[in-house]
This record gives C-alpha cells, structure tokens and sequence, in this order.
C-alpha cells in the first residue's frame, strides 16, 4: 500500500483551530518537546486535557498493526491539516538549503550566469 504522506514529503497545510479536529483527520504538528514535524492521523482527542492522541498509518508492529505515537500531541503544537502533498520534494528542498547542496546550487547559477554573459558578449563582436 502507497503512503498517503511519505517520508519527506512537502506538505502545504492549512491553519485549523484544534478544536475544530475530528478523529480520523490527519494533522501536523511539532512532535512533543521537539522541533521536528510530522503528520500523523488522530485517534482520540482529550478535549479536558488539550491533547490529540495520534498515530502514524505507517508505523506497524510485526503483525500490521498501526502503532500510536508514545506522547500525546498538546492542542498548542499543531500546525495545521494537510491540503497538498507533493512526495519526496521535502528531501530535495533540505538538500538545498543545507550545504553543500546550497553552494552546488549557487555555483550552478553562477556557471549560468557567466555563460550567458559570456555568450551574450560572444554574439555582439559578431
């Protein structure tokens, strides 16, 4: 079965009011006492104590079963709902904007800029 939200993945998401969150929608959010995103779906929410219980479709047991995250998710660390996925283009853009992919890229540009403006140059002598 192909994931719904790969592994690096570029999620656009759209800001929700946590109270608004149903079970069963899929939300990202800080992981607890972390900086690192994820999208997991909601199995249970503990509108008393603010927290969202979650679960990744993909994490399985050796039995296929779904296994929920350890620490519930609190209401404040929600970022928003998933709107567009587009796979794999979260690792490329981590690869760019990290070096040494940043400085390929800018040396790149630079190749094609001074090509261009060599070219440019090569065709008013002419």
């Amino acid at each position: 079965m192909k994931s719904k939200y790969p592994v690096g993945s570029l999620i656009y998401t759209k800001s929700i009011q946590p109270e608004a969150v149903k079970v069963g929608d899929s939300i990202t959010f800080y992981m607890p006492n972390s900086k690192i995103v994820a999208t997991h779906e909601v199995y249970e929410i503990d509108k008393k104590n603010k927290l969202f219980k979650t679960q990744g479709i993909d994490n399985l047991d050796e039995n296929n079963n779904i296994i929920q995250d350890a620490q519930p998710v609190p209401f404040n660390n929600i970022i928003g709902i998933p709107i567009l996925c587009i796979p794999y283009l979260g690792h490329i853009n981590l690869f760019i904007t990290k070096s040494p992919g940043l400085y390929i890229v800018i040396g790149i540009t630079l190749i094609i800029i001074i090509v261009s403006f060599l070219l440019d140059n090569l065709e008013k002598k002419e």
